[in-house]
């Protein structure tokens, strides 16, 4: 017994010193590494390694059928974010046993001079990158050709082919993760992998227990023929009247579903490190407009709402009393009642929107075009406060089934009995039609004020109009503001639009357009036409690399905005010591983009966290 607890001490003790040793030896190695300049193709290889993202392997490996992220369409199927999966060609030049053969075999598949590529292959690293953004097609001709030292190297690609339109909503992805709008919001369903119904409370998985075993796709409510009408129609109206921020919402006023959303300026999520987080922001969200804009419309609703359930209409503005009797506490206790005074909560989160907001800087409230929406909606469909939906049914790849809301996800808050809300209905309705002749319940208003400081006055103009179609039922709601920022004359036109002739040309067209749209019920295979858009913008993006002579000074690549990883690729001609500082995309570097390299030994890279 004695002899077996000696002998176990002994392990012991053998142990820690084998343990201590290892310690010292890599507390050496990695001060040799820190010393001393490591070659930058290899810090690359062991980054990417140890993320276990990084991975060689033999073009008769390479798989196309790996499962994607999810794609996330409109409500008619047409894609609004799609993953391809592509590749990037890599050479081993010691494998190679003829450069000549090799760069003339990859030459007509990869579209790159035979003579650029056989200078790449002669360069002194172990690994060459040659090309990226290859599809699967050009990955397979490489495969059948069976070269020695060729490899490639799979990642996948988001792409956004409606390119500016509704990017607040979709959002954008970085590094396979989503970061705004609805990929972020459904970041779990769009990854690869499975899910529980506690996941995503508010979809109806019906009897099954877990979804996405093999991808899910988001079906939204927007409809981008809808969006792209009012996308150019309010990017009109900014210009008609020279301003430069403005906001569009349509939208259901019975269920709240959401069918375009447009915020001005916008930006192209396939690029969104080139917007700032103002141009990012979904201004339909922002409280920055009057709520007196709409205020004979609120006044009539507060009046009918404080007189009981009279049947017998307001009496005219001409003859009525000022704000038809109301006080101003009364008055201001009746909207506190209505949606309009509540914070809207967004379907989806994201970092670059700014919801909250404070009283305007004279003390006066403001709101949102969400609010708007939906204090509108809420006033002229019998009462019922509603929350916005982008997100209409998700469909799952596997068992090819659709999967719509919950009943509680769609629910909407009584703000009005049923019998007042018909007569606040009833009132607006006659108010709005005796100002429009025609098929449409339309409205504008106009405000302008002075904000004084202490040392700068601020003007601000701001234009608004809102619309239902038809008249009798309405099925559409439309909001269009704009906000000039100054108050002053504006640049003659030959032909300017007024925001409510504009906005009821515009509400019937869309009535017009939705009602002629086919709506499918399940989605396709992934559109070839916005696959080849997609790899032209790529390469048209694409400049070849110089070959570098000896005795060539080579200048520093303007890196901000790639990603570490697209970076770092960019560096990988130079024998230079790197420092990255953060994580994310680079948003700064020095040396700076276009300094020469003669004499620069080392590098340093800022990151931006995405999260």
């Amino acid at each position: 017994m004695y002899k077996t607890t000696l002998k176990s001490q002994k392990r012991r003790k053998h142990r820690f010193y084998v343990a201590g040793v290892l310690l010292i030896l890599l507390a050496a190695a990695g001060g040799v590494l820190y010393r001393l300049p490591v070659p930058l193709q290899d810090i690359s290889r062991i980054i990417q390694l140890a993320v276990g993202k990084f991975s060689l392997f033999p073009a008769d490996d390479v798989s196309a059928g790996n499962v994607l992220r999810g794609t996330i369409y409109d409500r008619n199927f047409k894609e609004l974010a799609v993953s391809y999966q592509l590749f990037s060609l890599y050479v081993h030049p010691a494998k190679i046993a003829n450069y000549s053969e090799t760069a003339a075999s990859l030459s007509e598949i990869i579209a790159i001079p035979k003579q650029a590529i056989e200078a790449r292959l002669k360069e002194s690293k172990r690994v060459i990158e040659l090309a990226d953004d290859l599809d699967s097609a050009q990955v397979q001709t490489i495969e059948q050709l069976h070269l020695d030292g060729v490899y490639c190297n799979s990642s996948e690609v988001r792409f956004y082919p409606e390119h500016t339109a509704a990017a607040q909503i979709i959002g954008y992805t970085g590094g396979g993760v989503g970061l705004s709008g609805e990929e972020r919001q459904y970041d779990l369903m769009l990854q690869p992998g499975e899910y529980k119904a506690v996941d995503v409370p508010e979809v109806d998985f019906k009897d099954n227990t877990v979804l996405g075993r093999q991808g899910t796709d988001l079906i939204l409510t927007l409809d981008m023929e809808l969006q792209k009408k009012v996308d150019e129609k309010l990017q009109r109206l900014l210009y008609d009247q020279d301003a430069s921020m403005g906001a569009a919402l349509l939208l259901d006023p019975v269920s709240g579903r959401v069918l375009a959303l447009s915020s001005r300026p916008s930006f192209n999520p396939n690029y969104f490190w080139q917007a700032d987080n103002a141009t990012r922001q979904n201004r339909v969200y922002n409280r920055i407009f009057d709520i007196d804009l709409i205020r004979p419309l609120l006044v009539r609703a507060a009046a009918r709402i404080n007189t009981g359930r009279q049947t017998a209409p307001l009496l005219p503005v001409t003859i009525a009393a000022k704000d038809f009797g109301l006080t101003r506490e009364t008055y201001d206790e009746t909207i506190n009642t209505l949606c309009l005074a509540q914070p809207v909560p967004e379907d989806f989160s994201s970092q670059d929107n700014q919801q909250e907001g404070l009283p305007g800087e004279d003390g006066e409230e403001r709101l949102s075009v969400m609010q708007f929406g939906i204090g509108i909606a809420g006033l002229m469909n019998g009462g019922r406060c509603l929350s916005p939906l982008f997100l209409d049914s998700i469909y799952d790849v596997g068992n090819k089934h659709r999967f719509s809301l919950r009943e509680e996800a769609t629910a909407s808050v009584h703000i009005l009995s049923p019998a007042m809300g018909v007569l606040v209905r009833r009132e607006l309705s006659s108010y709005l039609a005796s100002l429009s002749k025609d098929k449409t319940l339309s409205y504008a208003g106009r405000s302008a004020r002075v904000i004084f400081g202490e040392k700068i006055s601020k003007y601000v103009q701001q234009q608004f109009f809102f619309g239902m179609i038809p008249k009798k039922k309405p099925e559409m709601l439309l909001i269009m503001a704009i906000d000039q920022g100054h108050i002053g004359p504006v640049r003659k036109r030959k032909k300017r639009g007024s925001m409510y002739g504009e906005g009821k040309s515009l509400l019937a067209d869309l009535y017009t357009t939705a009602r002629r749209e086919q709506v499918v019920e399940h989605p396709t295979k992934k559109n070839d036409k916005n696959l080849a858009q997609f790899l032209i913008s790529r390469r048209i993006d694409y400049t070849p690399s110089p070959v570098r002579r000896p005795g060539d000074a080579m200048a520093m690549p303007r890196l901000i905005g790639m990603s570490l990883r697209k970076g770092l690729q960019q560096l990988n001609r130079q024998n230079l010591r790197i420092t990255i500082q953060g994580s994310g995309r680079i948003v700064a570097q020095s040396p700076d983009a276009g300094e020469r390299l003669d004499n620069v030994k080392s590098c340093r890279l800022t990151l931006e966290s995405e999260i």
